[in-house]
Formats: C-alpha cells, structure tokens, sequence
C-alpha cells in the first residue's frame, strides 16, 4: 500500500506564511513612512520581523524599498536646497537692506549740498541784477 503524502497542505501553508510576511512587510513599511523614518532594508527588516536577505530575494519588494529609499533621498537634497537657497536668500536681503540705507544717506547728503549750491547761487545772481 502507497502512502500518499498531504504536500497540497504543506504548499498552502507555505503560501500563508509567506502572505503574513509580505503583509508584516508592507505594515513596516507605511510604519516607517507614517513615522517619518528612513525607509531602508535595515530598517524594513528591523520593523517587520524579517530578515534583509529575505527582503533582498523579493523582486516586488525590494524594488519598493529602493524606490521609496531614492524619493526620500532626493526630498533631502531638494529640502537642502530649500534651505541654503532661503538663507542666500536672507543674507541677500540683508545685504540689500544695507545698500538701501546708505543709498538714502547718501541721498540725503547730496539733497543738503544741493540745497546750499542752490542758496549761493540765488546770493550770486541776486547781487549782480
């Protein structure tokens, strides 16, 4: 008599089992972006319970992990723009703000020496008529 062995069951519970470690994986994941976390394999596997070879061996997955890693790396350099462009910014301005107030001294300087040419050259011409 032929034993038959039950490997339909062994199959399915593989395939839960797995289904459970996608589902741990993909909960990590949003932890982390919930978080405001590094999103990473180290990170990922920490979070989920799995291992980071496990991680590397699933195409859908790894993919993921990589994209989302490449879109936080490049927020960081855009925000690091951000800011040095926002503090060029402000030192601009001050700067600016600088140039403006010696401008109107200046200004104002040239207005008084005017005035005093205007005064000598009205006592010259008045004089002379």
């Amino acid at each position: 008599m032929t034993h038959k062995r039950n490997i339909e069951g062994l199959r399915q519970h593989a395939r839960q089992r797995h289904q459970e470690t996608v589902r741990r994986t993909e909960d990590g994941i949003q932890r982390l972006i919930r978080e405001n976390r590094p999103v990473n394999f180290k990170a990922v596997a920490e979070t989920a319970g799995v291992s980071t070879a496990w991680l590397y061996q699933q195409p859908r997955i790894k993919q993921r992990i990589q994209q989302l890693r490449a879109q936080r790396m490049s927020e960081t350099m855009v925000d690091a723009k951000v800011r040095a462009s926002d503090a060029s910014k402000d030192a601009m301005i001050t700067t600016l703000r600088q140039r403006v107030k010696q401008v109107e001294a200046e200004n104002r300087d040239l207005r008084k020496q005017l005035e005093v040419v205007y005064g000598e050259l009205y006592v010259l011409t008045s004089n002379h008529s």
